[in-house]
């Protein structure tokens, strides 16, 4: 493969799902920008079983940065399918790619930005797109509106959460009867109190007031957490099972959405861009 070698990276999960997502919008970026796109996952996803993968082993990244494609180029660019700069991407990944660079003279490496950059409503109209799906489809009057995401320890992360909500709960005012931002999950101590509320506590506070509950999912593709039978499933279900007149819909996600896609190529052009 010729130079700089495009990698559009994400978390990795022991789900199969996942990686299939990822290789959908790999494939999908590279098409639009004319070039091939290689799917890597940071961690976990090799350990997946290939016959869920239609056949093909799942690459992550330090199995990459040791394979030939990686050994035989000078150039990587790493493409992040991460809303906003986590830890991974911060800490683990830059680590990982100085030991590739160290390893033979002239390699050079650049992590691209994430998804979300202040200013940039892509996500929130996403969002608003999959949302309006969504009250279509399941015939839904005017429900309660709550933005999840996973939780994080880093405020960076949680702030790109903050500011899609804002955009989104202005999109939807004249559709929904409230809103509110969430996390699916959160770390003890105070210091992580900007996660709340929790999903499951913010179903609990508004089952008597609203029968109709819409979560929308900033999260890209169906881990163990978004994933059918997930962590969302479990937290989710427990709102409607407690009434039959109670009903929660939540989003498509957002890995394979075109706007997100959209945002992939621009990545890779504005890169191209600098040389």
């Amino acid at each position: 493969m010729e130079s700089p070698i495009y990698l559009l990276a994400d978390n990795g999960s022991l789900e199969a799902g996942s990686t299939l997502s990822l290789r959908k919008s790999a494939h999908a970026a590279g098409h639009l920008a004319g070039m091939e796109v290689l799917p890597v996952s940071l961690l976990h996803s090799s350990k997946v079983d290939p016959k869920l993968l239609d056949g093909i082993k799942a690459e992550t990244m330090a199995g990459f940065l040791a394979g030939p494609i990686a050994q035989s180029s000078n150039e990587l660019r790493i493409i992040p399918l991460f809303f906003g700069p986590s830890r991974a991407l911060t800490d683990w990944l830059p680590e990982k790619l100085e030991q590739w660079k160290s390893e033979k003279d002239g390699r050079i490496f650049r992590i691209l930005d994430c998804l979300h950059q202040p200013g940039d409503t892509r996500l929130a109209v996403a969002l608003e797109d999959l949302c309006l799906q969504a009250i279509e489809k399941n015939k839904l009057k005017k429900p309660y509106l709550a933005l999840v995401d996973h939780g994080t320890p880093v405020f960076d992360v949680h702030r790109v959460r903050e500011e899609v909500g804002d955009e989104l709960k202005k999109m939807m005012a004249e559709r929904i009867s409230g809103f509110s931002t969430c996390s699916m999950e959160r770390r003890d101590g105070e210091e992580y109190d900007f996660n709340e509320p929790l999903l499951e506590n913010l179903l609990d506070e508004k089952k008597e007031e609203f029968e109709e509950m819409l979560v929308a999912q900033l999260f890209l593709s169906p881990g163990r957490h978004a994933g059918k039978g997930g962590d969302l499933d479990l937290i989710c279900n427990s709102f409607a099972d407690l009434s039959p007149s109670r009903r929660l819909v939540r989003t498509d996600l957002l890995g394979t959405h075109p706007l997100v896609i959209e945002t992939l190529v621009e990545r890779i052009e504005r890169d191209q861009s600098k040389d």
